[in-house]
């Protein structure tokens, strides 16, 4: 739910034997850290609150469980039947002391930079159910999309390895660039470490052919090769990977109670792309006065 910056890798390919990246596709002729403020109350403690929520064991990490969602989003059709543990949760939340605020006025951070540093922050929670879907349905390999340096894609890259899954994707890039190896520069170094299948297609095409077309034709070619994909959408963000938002607020619910001096926020911040995927968060507004959305 909480966006956070990730951080960028970069490396010399020359000694490194990485697997080939598949050439452009052919069809038809493709952190900016949320804030969380709260009201002028005791001062929450900066530590780690990991130790004091519940916590991701080893036995826990990889394990699919039964869902059961917080009682004010049980009213949402459909409910998850299972859900992943994929990231390290609860990440904590930190004070920030910014110069020159307002008077009475606390603002503080949902570290999701600290989910998991391969899993690129807040993107695993949307994986945590869709993954979990694609397992049930007895997919081998996962399909997905975005731009040459998306975070979701590097993600969803991660999570698959993790679950023995293939990953393939779909990036897109600069028209004079997509015929050309892409490199081992920042997630793609990530994504190619993991043994992603990567297909390049021009910033072009992808307008004029659209996201789900291009992830349909791809799946269509890997039925034909007797593989069962399943296939994720543009940034994970459909009505099953936000469920992963709702998660995340219910994880601050839980933060919140667990502190003794019973901090409440009184506004939310989160900075998004994708407006519907944050709407999810005012089902839970009973200890929260405003919902502000930087929708950029």
């Amino acid at each position: 739910m909480l966006w956070s910056a990730t951080a960028r890798l970069s490396a010399n390919p020359s000694p490194l034997h990485l697997p080939v990246f598949n050439q452009s596709i052919t069809v038809f002729g493709k952190s900016k850290p949320s804030r969380v403020c709260c009201s002028p109350s005791r001062a929450m403690e900066t530590n780690d609150d990991t130790s004091k929520a519940k916590g991701l064991s080893f036995d826990d990490f990889l394990s699919k469980k039964p869902y059961s969602p917080p009682t004010w989003a049980s009213h949402l059709k459909p409910i998850p039947s299972h859900v992943f543990s994929l990231a390290h949760l609860p990440t904590p939340i930190h004070k920030w002391n910014l110069p020159n605020l307002p008077q009475n006025t606390e603002v503080w951070l949902k570290r999701d930079d600290l989910s998991g540093m391969q899993l690129s922050g807040n993107k695993v929670r949307k994986l945590e159910f869709l993954l979990a879907e694609a397992v049930a349905q007895g997919a081998d390999c996962i399909i997905t999309i975005g731009g040459i340096q998306s975070n979701h894609c590097r993600a969803t890259a991660v999570a698959a390895k993790y679950l023995n899954l293939d990953s393939y994707l779909i990036l897109r890039t600069s028209k004079l660039l997509v015929d050309k190896d892409p490199g081992l520069t920042g997630n793609l170094l990530v994504e190619r470490f993991m043994g992603a299948h990567i297909q390049l297609i021009s910033k072009e095409e992808y307008a004029k052919i659209g996201s789900v077309a291009l992830t349909n034709v791809l799946k269509e070619q890997l039925l034909k090769e007797g593989r069962r994909p399943y296939v994720i959408p543009v940034g994970g963000s459909n009505s099953l990977g936000t469920w992963g938002y709702i998660e995340a607020m219910r994880e601050i619910e839980e933060q919140l109670q667990i502190r003794s001096n019973r901090v409440k926020f009184d506004d939310i911040v989160v900075a998004c792309g994708r407006f519907y995927s944050t709407q999810i968060i005012s089902l839970s507004m009973n200890d929260f006065s405003d919902l502000i959305i930087d929708n950029t």
